[in-house]
């Protein structure tokens, strides 16, 4: 279990033709900032679809450019133990600190739920309209 020092959320983006958000995140017993990628469930939660190491110089890289090799997935690195029950309780834990930390659930909540709406009334706003389907 790992102690969330800080979280915010950076974006809201779409990748591979899915709608995510990227959350900045620095904890306890990890060097450096994580960004965690968090997708909407139908079962109105989110998933924690992949860890990245945040290497990216703010002087250098200042528009938070993370089409390079300044973001590493490090998903397996932080979750990979031996047995499975403890990879699974950890991950869970570590997206749960997250969520529960500030107003980090409610953001993600307002902006899946405004996305989703959206969609149903087939509005610009959107331009995957899968929830029609």
């Amino acid at each position: 279990m790992r102690k969330i020092k800080q979280a915010n959320i950076v974006r809201f983006t779409e990748r591979n033709d899915v709608r995510c958000a990227d959350v900045e995140v620095k904890a306890v017993g990890i060097q450096g900032v994580l960004l965690a990628e968090f997708t909407a469930m139908k079962d109105n939660d989110f998933d924690m679809r992949h860890v990245y190491r945040k290497d990216a110089s703010n002087e250098i890289d200042w528009y938070d450019n993370n089409l390079h090799e300044a973001f590493k997935d490090v998903s397996e690195e932080l979750f990979n133990n031996n047995g499975l029950d403890k990879e699974w309780g950890e991950r869970e834990t570590f997206i749960e600190e997250i969520l529960s930390f500030g107003s980090i659930r409610k953001e993600l909540e307002e902006h899946f739920r405004r996305t989703h709406a959206a969609s149903l009334f087939h509005t610009d706003d959107v331009e995957d309209q899968t929830f029609l389907h």
